[in-house]
């Protein structure tokens, strides 16, 4: 395994040669020249995006411009680890096995386990992509292409014969009980937590949540149905095209990738982000494009209906979002924000009828 680079400075022309040739990028030739054109600390990495140029005759494909994301060097080894070990898997295990699949391509993804660090050496898409401005969304259009870029994702790893084995991992059924235990502390804990502040309709409707639990959950000891997910799934984790004709939407930020619903993406980009007050204009008809998608690329036996009452159930998981973020001591406005928004979803798309059936 190569060497993981700890800052933007030990990139050198010679390590991104031997770098470039042993990913398969760079055939022949040399880096010649090599400028860093940007340094900037994010909350959970360093960045820096590089002008790559060749020696005369180098074959292969090699890129011009690179990105490469580390993690913050003030983030604890066990918070780092746990953050950066599967965006390296996905990048070595995963992405590899699509063809020409909706990701930035890499170069370099290398993780150490007994430092914590890591890097991502990626295709810096800054002049073809585009981020929409937090916290607003795409237009509609756009959202219509992420939908489709959800479903190549999906459509691919679909009932895969090694998803549970190589690709990701499904919950046994010890593993399945002890995700159920600790969802009814933390939900009796938030529940105890808000006292007043949560209305005797919403406790009972987290009351359901537990009671279903093995309901809402279960599925994921099987693999019919599953696929991979992304697992943080927002709007801000694509990059979407300048020009439509020309280039795809592009997925990134895959350290919360795992084996799942495919619908849970979908939940967690629709019915939890962004622009609840839009939600129910677009919602039914970005599900109908992610479902005419999937069957387009192969995706049998799943009926519209199907995939309708999957995202419903996924957006009935969503309440558990709000939970975690409380844990995890994010902002009040932030979780309160999607508790909201995952309590409005529940009541709109009836989920309280899957719970009865």
């Amino acid at each position: 395994m190569e060497d993981v680079i700890e800052a933007p400075e030990e990139v050198t022309p010679e390590w991104l040669t031997s770098a470039l040739f042993k990913s398969g990028f760079l055939k022949s030739g040399k880096v010649i020249y090599l400028k860093n054109t940007l340094t900037k600390t994010l909350p959970l990495s360093v960045v820096a995006r590089f002008e790559v140029r060749y020696s005369e005759g180098a074959a292969g494909s090699p890129p011009t411009k690179l990105f490469l994301k580390l993690p913050r060097p003030d983030l604890s080894k066990s918070f780092s680890s746990e953050l950066n070990s599967k965006e390296a898997d996905f990048y070595n295990i995963v992405a590899p096995e699509m063809k020409d699949p909706p990701f930035i391509s890499c170069f370099s993804a290398t993780f150490s386990p007994a430092s914590g660090k890591s890097h991502l050496l990626l295709e810096d898409l800054t002049e073809t992509h585009f981020q929409p401005l937090s916290p607003y969304p795409p237009s509609r259009s756009y959202c219509e292409l992420a939908m489709d870029c959800m479903a190549r994702l999906h459509a691919h790893w679909w009932e895969h014969p090694r998803l549970g084995k190589e690709i990701g991992a499904l919950f046994d059924r010890a593993q399945l009980n002890a995700f159920v235990a600790e969802l009814e502390k933390n939900v009796l804990n938030f529940v105890d937590f808000l006292r007043d502040g949560l209305s005797a309709e919403r406790r009972k409707i987290y009351d359901r949540l537990l009671s279903s639990s093995y309901k809402i959950w279960g599925r994921l000891t099987e693999r019919t149905g599953l696929t991979v997910t992304h697992g943080d799934a927002h709007w801000w984790n694509l990059l979407y095209p300048r020009e439509r004709n020309t280039h795809g939407v592009r997925l990134f930020d895959w350290h919360l990738w795992h084996v799942d619903v495919g619908a849970r993406d979908l939940a967690f980009m629709v019915a939890l982000g962004g622009y609840s007050e839009r939600r129910a204009e677009l919602e039914q008809s970005l599900i109908r494009r992610y479902h005419e998608s999937l069957v387009a690329q192969g995706v049998s036996n799943y009926s519209w209906n199907d995939c309708w009452d999957d995202y419903r159930w996924s957006a009935i998981r969503n309440l558990n979002i709000p939970i975690i973020q409380w844990i995890q001591e994010k902002s009040t406005e932030e979780w309160r924000r999607n508790l909201e928004r995952a309590m409005d979803a529940y009541e709109d798309l009836r989920c309280f009828d899957l719970l009865n059936k």
